[in-house]
């Protein structure tokens, strides 16, 4: 299946779980939150204690909006930041919190960070703010059980079907998954 559709997607979920990787091997336009910050101007120093370097969302949203033309193909935005962009459509990469912090450590995070980024995926901070945005469609693909080739598969095939279903009939609840909530 090739998608030829001129669309921007946001590419976004906690830190580990697959974003870079697929927007790098998805053959695909892509673009990281952190080149569009910096080029923009719109990221600060960063931080010794956390190394993060914060982004000015606002101010890149607007900039962008302003200065983005139209794209003429499938473009992925890459960052977990992705979705406060002005995009025409939201991945949300999940991950099982076992797994996810089995990744992160694996990346060297410190333990603060990690039980920070596996509680924000366990309680589902960034899909919240996602469909907290209602004008935009958003599909959420588990990255933890589906390869990046199965997740790239299905984003096509949600775009060729035009976005539908616009928002996922049953978002991921870890707690219920990990506790075999009623």
């Amino acid at each position: 299946m090739t998608v030829d559709a001129p669309v921007r997607i946001a590419v976004t979920g906690t830190p580990g779980t697959g974003k870079t990787t697929l927007c790098v091997s998805s053959g695909w336009d892509y673009q990281s939150v952190a080149e569009l910050a910096t080029s923009n101007g719109c990221i600060e120093n960063t931080d010794p204690n956390d190394g993060a370097a914060p982004v000015d969302v606002e101010r890149l949203h607007n900039l962008l909006l302003e200065s983005w033309e139209k794209t003429d193909k499938p473009t992925l935005i890459d960052g977990h930041l992705s979705h406060h962009l002005p995009v025409d459509a939201i991945l949300i990469l999940r991950c099982h919190p076992d797994t996810l912090r089995n990744r992160l450590q694996a990346r060297d995070y410190s333990m603060e960070k990690t039980d920070e980024n596996t509680e924000s995926e366990l309680i589902g901070v960034i899909a919240s703010e996602c469909y907290a945005n209602t004008g935009i469609p958003c599909i959420e693909m588990d990255g933890s059980t589906l390869n990046t080739q199965e997740i790239f598969d299905r984003l096509q095939a949600w775009i060729t079907d035009g976005f539908k279903p616009p928002r996922p009939n049953e978002p991921t609840d870890w707690i219920a998954i990990i506790h075999g909530g009623d």
